[in-house]
């Protein structure tokens, strides 16, 4: 099938979810609109309630702090409690000295990501302010991820150790890139990640006041301090560990806020596989988005139609917040995309092989590589058939798949008329909810 029936088999199915739905970043990038609040001393409530792994369902994130692993770098820990599971995302970030503990996505170095299962045991201590509860954290898996040049050749160093630190290559000299590398079976990072041991720890959820809000906070124990016979942390820590981020409440309507739509992107870097070059159409449809992207080899930064490598198709719901800074130069409006589909359609016809890739076989049997490929699939469709991802492990995690992730929008018009679109900007700084700060520099037409 030739690239412009491809195009209008896309426009065809776009054209049908919007017949079907029954509701009704370089540029001129906004200002900063969220400033991240100093974290408070938390004066804590009584409570006498046991907790249970449902107060600890969601993800909580830490302030940027000074690294304490990697020196001369910021990090942010994201604890991600289901069920009986934790996922642990530590990300390092080159420091800014102009502006110290930032973690702006566009300086990442490093990611860490820790699988692990949890149990939780006794309340101590209830019904006074410095009660807290048991908890055992068995992790399984790690793996790590090379987000910089630099980083990636330092890990590829076999004499290079990090100076003593836990991050370092472990003999691999593979490490690419934006890629994920799975430690768990190498005997000396399973020692220096703890895999496959119980971790004894505690934590207290309570409440605070930042930015003139209330959220859950969470402290763990303090590992630097006194122990019990079991090793376990016996005091907290003494200041918020992370906050729960708070999904994006409905206000208003994707009608109302002038959403509904096709919204059309021209050619251009990616900000989740920035090995590529992209055209994507996004359509808002009632309550529900769907994207439809092409990708392009590296090379081609014009997206000629016939280096097609492959197609990429979301849906996702949505949920509109309100509107930030009504009528002001920086106004835009919150949004929570909650991702429920991922299919993936690789073009064999046109796949190149400007990296060694022969019709595309190391696009499926590259475990966990980026965003959008790997993950160990090996029964390759044929030609103009989807592959869905959606219960693949690791895509589940990468696409936060069922997840309410927060983002922004603006709609502005433009000279002669015409509207534009611009999202939150992925690479550009985040605030305590994980809402993106600033618009990204492209917008859809």
């Amino acid at each position: 099938m030739q690239l412009n029936s491809k195009l209008q088999l896309a426009t065809f199915f776009i054209s049908m979810v919007m017949l079907s739905a029954c509701g009704g970043g370089g540029g001129d990038s906004a200002p900063r609109s969220v400033t991240p609040a100093v974290t408070p001393e938390v004066t804590l409530p009584v409570v006498t309630t046991p907790a249970s792994s449902q107060s600890l369902e969601g993800s909580w994130s830490t302030a940027c702090q000074a690294s304490k692993s990697l020196k001369g770098y910021d990090e942010q820990v994201i604890f991600n409690f289901k069920g009986n599971k934790l996922t642990t995302d530590k990300f390092f970030y080159v420091r800014d000295n102009n502006a110290p503990q930032t973690c702006k996505h566009s300086e990442q170095a490093l990611r860490e990501r820790i699988n692990a299962d949890i149990s939780l045991g006794e309340m101590v201590n209830p019904g006074t302010n410095t009660r807290h509860t048991k908890i055992n954290i068995i992790r399984t898996k790690v793996m790590l991820a090379p987000m910089n040049s630099t980083l990636t050749a330092l890990l590829n160093n076999a004499g290079h150790t990090s100076v003593q630190s836990i991050y370092n290559g472990y003999g691999i000299n593979t490490w690419n890139t934006f890629h994920w590398e799975d430690l768990s079976s190498i005997e000396a990072a399973k020692t220096n990640f703890k895999i496959a041991e119980s971790v004894l720890d505690i934590f207290q959820i309570a409440e605070a006041q930042i930015d003139g809000t209330t959220h859950k906070v969470l402290k763990l124990g303090d590992h630097g301090g006194n122990v019990d016979s079991d090793a376990r942390p016996i005091a907290l820590v003494g200041s918020i560990t992370a906050t729960l981020q708070k999904k994006t409440t409905s206000v208003q309507t994707a009608q109302a806020a002038g959403l509904i739509r096709q919204w059309n992107y021209p050619c251009r870097k990616p900000n989740e596989y920035s090995n590529s070059w992209q055209r994507k159409v996004v359509v808002f449809t009632g309550n529900q988005r769907i994207t439809l992207i092409e990708f392009f080899p590296q090379a081609d930064s014009n997206c000629a139609s016939g280096n097609l490598k492959f197609f990429v198709r979301l849906a996702a719901d949505i949920v509109l917040g309100k509107v930030i800074n009504k009528g002001a130069a920086n106004e835009h409006t919150q949004i929570g995309i909650k991702t429920t589909k991922v299919g993936i359609w690789l073009s064999y016809s046109h796949y190149p092989n400007d990296d060694g890739d022969s019709h595309g076989a190391k696009f499926y049997s590259t475990p966990l590589a980026n965003l959008y490929d790997g993950y160990g699939q090996v029964d390759l469709p044929n030609n103009n058939v989807w592959k869905d991802i959606i219960s693949i492990p690791g895509a589940m995690e990468n696409f936060n798949l069922g997840t309410q992730t927060p983002d922004i929008f603006k709609i502005s018009t433009v000279t002669g008329g015409g509207k534009v679109l611009k999202m939150g900007d992925y690479k550009g700084s985040f605030d305590i909810n994980g809402r993106a700060m600033s618009l990204e520099p492209e917008s859809g037409t």
